[in-house]
């Protein structure tokens, strides 16, 4: 039997930012690129019916939870894989807030394995982490690798993509987890993933380039290849992100 590969994608989506103007290049980019699994952040209603039109052949989760229609879904493609069981994990301390660590464990139709996918938007940098240092996502991230540890089963091969918005501390305490992002595997140097859009950053009276956008995975995968796809419909991408794109192998546990 051949191994199993997947090609995985995540992508913050913008929200409703220059939303017109933008869908013909989502558009553009799901039918050119088709991954087998998608985990999109900064989801909303119009976005995620482009998506379900560009990707028929995909399914995502469906669930009364505000949460997966207007923060963060999963879509995988029906032709390869069974949906065994989704949830969505609390990681913030704000309680109005429906960010989640959404899930989903998945069973390649041809094998009996199964393969767990998270999917994250880690908080944004605000006003007492610039004054002061302190930094949210230290915190959050914990409960995400809490989450990860009970969640995940055995040699149970394992990702975890999103906004880290972050490029050092949240990928520090993943590694100390087990979780090593792509590029570290393939020993490349991570392009930007933001801004795509360049008044995001040149508005606020400084220009730089950020890394926030990962795919992290546990040691029962092997990542293949890695890129950051830069899709344009005319002159305008997708979001003021750029997604990451990994092929990743998925490896078998232990044969009873």
């Amino acid at each position: 039997m051949f191994p199993l590969r997947v090609s995985m994608v995540t992508y913050n989506l913008w929200g409703s930012e220059k939303w017109p103007e933008r869908e013909p290049a989502l558009r553009l980019f799901g039918e050119r690129y088709r991954p087998d699994v998608l985990c999109v952040q900064e989801l909303t209603t119009e976005s995620r019916a482009c998506l379900d039109a560009v990707l028929p052949s995909h399914h995502r989760v469906e669930d009364p939870f505000t949460g997966w229609a207007t923060e963060g879904n999963i879509w995988w493609s029906d032709e390869l894989f069974d949906l065994v069981e989704y949830g969505a994990e609390r990681f913030t301390t704000d309680e109005a807030s429906d960010r989640r660590m959404f899930w989903v464990r998945l069973a390649p139709k041809d094998r009996p394995q199964t393969f767990f996918v998270g999917n994250v938007h880690l908080s944004a940098p605000g006003p007492v982490e610039i004054s002061e240092g302190r930094s949210e996502r230290v915190s959050e991230i914990k409960r995400v690798i809490d989450s990860l540890g009970r969640l995940v089963q055995g040699d149970e091969p394992a990702t975890l993509m999103g906004d880290f918005n972050d490029s050092l501390t949240p990928l520090s305490h993943l590694f100390v987890a087990g979780y090593h992002s792509c590029w570290a595997k393939l020993s490349q140097i991570p392009p930007p993933t933001m801004p795509a859009f360049p008044d995001r950053v040149l508005a606020s009276g400084f220009a730089t380039n950020f890394v926030f956008d990962w795919i992290v995975a546990n040691g029962m995968t092997r990542p293949l290849s890695a890129s950051c796809p830069q899709v344009y419909s005319g002159y305008v991408p997708p979001s003021d992100h750029w997604p990451v794109q990994a092929v990743y192998e998925l490896l078998e546990g232990p044969k009873e």
